[in-house]
């Protein structure tokens, strides 16, 4: 079987029924759908790929529209409103996808481990700096690394051991593909993507205390203004959308390891009420807190006893499946 048809057929089967169907590592969504439909809006909170494994859509961002289908992938390079429609989908052919958040992290170490220049990187950007979105041709190696990340659910040890590899590998191969060569030069320009890393380091070590953007520009000795203009340059999303992410990350693991109820977790991560931590949680794992830890700490359980753990990482979801 070619390995895009091995592809489609692990997103048919994970994605059974239609509309979004979220998984056991957080910020990996299958989708599916049966008819075309007319444009619906959605955001993604930071780096988010989308791949298309049968049928077609169309997303507009702005005043750009943007068309990917199997041969094709689209990448969301930061914080974005949009709305999408899909073209292509019937019954006897559905239109099936994935959608992965990529983890601000991962995002910052590759463009550390890149360096301010690759080698071989083309002098015309590929698209303007200001480009909220780009489509590229899918490649086999990242067709071969979906399949991997998919095949990681089956089995706990590898959602917390294979799983985050894989999705540096794609961070990788994102981050240094042409497309993305505008990305690179704007996080490196001024050199001080360290500093970021140290900025998200420090917010991580203080998830359960009121930080300000100012106060963590404080801690890396940059003004407030200079540091929420490269945060979001590098990371590719604002400070205290990172912040509230991690501190999302760090709910859902006390949720399912702990046994905390919502609002125990919310109060424990600085939400004045459940309901208001409830509606964050939902726009990231695409589930209510209370239904999330039962889907899946059904399977945290089936894996006790070997040591085992939902894997950890990655970033939510986000609103509208693409």
């Amino acid at each position: 079987m070619d390995r895009r048809d091995e592809l489609r057929a692990r997103i048919a089967r994970h994605a059974s029924a239609p509309g979004a169907t979220p998984s056991a590592l957080p910020g990996l969504r299958f989708n599916r759908a049966e008819r075309a439909s007319v444009f619906a809006s959605g955001r993604v909170p930071a780096l988010a790929l989308a791949v298309v494994a049968q049928g077609k859509k169309v997303c507009r961002i702005g005043a750009r529209e943007y068309a990917y289908d199997a041969d094709s992938y689209l990448v969301f390079t930061g914080e974005a409103q949009f709305t999408s429609s899909i073209v292509e989908a019937s019954c006897e052919r559905p239109y099936l996808s994935i959608s992965l958040q990529l983890p601000a992290d991962e995002i910052v170490r590759t463009l550390l481990a890149l360096g301010e220049r690759d080698p071989g990187e083309p002098e015309a950007a590929a698209a303007p700096e200001d480009a909220p979105a780009f489509a590229a041709r899918v490649e086999p190696a990242l067709v071969d690394a979906l399949c991997r990340l998919i095949d990681t659910l089956g089995d706990p040890v590898e959602r917390r051991v294979v799983a985050p590899l894989v999705i540096s590998e794609l961070v990788f191969r994102l981050l240094r593909s042409d497309a993305a060569a505008t990305l690179r030069r704007a996080a490196g320009r001024l050199g001080d993507q360290a500093r970021i890393d140290q900025a998200m380091a420090f917010m991580r070590a203080n998830l359960t205390r009121r930080l300000s953007v100012a106060a963590v520009a404080r801690h890396v000795a940059m003004s407030p203004s200079h540091f929420a203009h490269r945060f979001r340059e590098v990371a590719r999303t604002s400070p205290m959308h990172y912040l509230r992410q991690v501190r999302l990350l760090e709910a859902r693991l006390s949720l399912l390891h702990d046994g905390a109820s919502p609002g125990e977790v919310a109060a424990r991560f600085g939400y004045q009420n459940a309901a208001h931590f409830s509606r964050d949680f939902k726009s990231y794992f695409a589930l209510p807190p209370a239904t999330y830890a039962r889907q899946f700490r059904d399977g945290l359980a089936r894996s006790a006893g070997s040591g085992n753990t939902i894997a950890g990482g990655g970033i939510g979801a986000g609103a509208g499946a693409t």
